[in-house]
């Protein structure tokens, strides 16, 4: 048996139009201006992190704070309008799941966005668990996570080794998080990584069809 952690954004589904659009409307609702937004802006990475690259001359943890509030009301409530999955990629992890592996998300989504977009497509009823790596905000004891943590407590949780797991993603963060918790990689190239990016993973594929 394997366990296969899929990323949410670039390889379940392309979700950059509704992200960008309230990444936009957080930081007009804040009256901060960010001129190369459209040009330097990725989806994937936390938000924090996406923060710091964009506005690197007024960041605070405060303002970065403000900006999560503010998107995540927007985001929330939008009803994800431009946001798409990718063609073949539930089809492919039904086919994983069904040859006996068990599938889970591990996203830097926040978990209130990603478990409402997984009741609209579905994802519910076909993966085990959703990770992200706020859903433990509230416990002192976890707190908030990052890709890598995140990946370690899902397999404490479910008590996997290592060696029987696989890291399904598009951006260097799912590759870095992977090879830290000694879990095989596997790079799509749909999604928003860079070449560079998928240069970092163990495999890369081009078709969600190759996955099974």
């Amino acid at each position: 048996m394997k366990y296969y952690f899929f990323d949410l954004d670039g390889t379940l589904a392309d979700t950059d139009g509704d992200i960008r659009a309230s990444w936009k409307a957080a930081l007009a609702d804040l009256g901060v201006s960010c001129p190369t937004f459209d040009k330097d802006f990725v989806a994937g990475p936390p938000l924090e992190e996406m923060a710091k690259k964009l506005l690197p001359d007024v960041y605070t943890d405060e303002l970065g704070a403000k900006i999560r509030e503010r998107f995540g009301y927007h985001y929330d409530n939008d009803g994800f309008p431009n946001t798409f999955e990718y063609p073949g990629i539930l089809d492919a992890v039904k086919a994983l799941k069904s040859s006996g592996e068990r599938v889970f998300i591990a996203t830097n989504k926040r978990y209130a966005g990603a478990s409402a977009m997984a009741i609209k497509f579905g994802w519910d009823k076909v993966f085990e668990k959703l990770y992200a790596g706020d859903m433990y905000d509230s416990d002192p004891t976890i707190g908030r996570m990052n890709k890598t943590q995140l990946l370690a407590f899902a397999m404490r949780e479910i008590g996997a080794n290592p060696s029987e797991c696989i890291m399904v993603g598009d951006t260097i963060n799912d590759f870095t998080a992977a090879k830290a918790n000694g879990i095989f990689s596997i790079g799509v190239k749909w999604g928003y990584g860079s070449e560079d990016d998928l240069q970092k993973a163990d495999k890369t594929i081009s078709s969600a069809k190759e996955l099974p």
